[in-house]
């Protein structure tokens, strides 16, 4: 497996900001380096998620289609793909009142048991592993923002995704997987040495994890 390096420069100036219950003092936190933060986001739309990536230096921006037309607004971060798609788009009419954030991972031969993904999702509060055709499996989070949140808050949330992805794929770099061989046979291997592929979701993908 190739090593994938996740580190996240567009969150490294306010990773603070994600952290639960660690603040030493009552001060303010750090803004993250966006404009308005204060202003009230009740709908997610292609434009508002763009331009927070932007403002937060996120690179190779772009709004796409799912295989059903729904519009998915991609960004990179060190090389790595990550998605937001924008979900629940008729029950508010003219509004986008959800938002799937999700990574496509592909392992190659290792196949991780379920039981490593069960394992996660147990513990885990900010994401969910979900398994997809093939041996590829997704890193995914939903958010709900029908009555309006923050653009600080929608951006701190993306911010965290990005470094609690970093988290997921760290655990599973540490479990011991089944990797199946061409003799037929399998092995037990540690994957400590690397970390799984962040692909390119493809369209079929994204439709399954949007509208899921």
């Amino acid at each position: 497996m190739r090593i994938v390096n996740a580190a996240c420069t567009f969150v490294a100036a306010f990773a603070i900001l994600s952290a639960s219950g660690t603040a030493a003092s009552a001060a303010e936190p750090p803004e993250p380096p966006i404009k308005n933060p204060a202003s009230i986001i009740d709908s997610v739309s292609p434009e508002i998620l763009t331009e927070i990536m932007t403002e937060l230096s996120a690179t190779n921006i772009e709004t796409r289609q799912d295989a059903s037309g729904n519009k998915v607004v991609g960004f990179q971060s060190d090389n790595i793909p990550f998605n937001m798609g924008l979900a629940l788009c008729n029950m508010r009419p003219g509004k986008c009142i959800a938002m799937t954030t999700f990574v496509v991972v592909d392992p190659g031969a290792t196949s991780y048991p379920l039981e490593s993904f069960n394992t996660f999702n147990r513990d885990a509060l900010f994401v969910t592993l979900v398994k997809l055709d093939g041996n590829k499996f997704a890193v995914a989070r939903i958010w709900l923002i029908d009555g309006g949140v923050t653009k600080k808050n929608l951006a701190i949330n993306i911010a965290s995704f990005v470094l609690t992805f970093q988290e997921a794929m760290k655990f599973l770099a540490g479990q011991l997987v089944a990797g199946y061989q061409q003799n037929g046979s399998f092995l037990q291997a540690s994957v400590g040495v690397g970390m799984p592929r962040a692909v390119a979701a493809t369209p079929d993908d994204i439709k399954r994890l949007t509208e899921a």
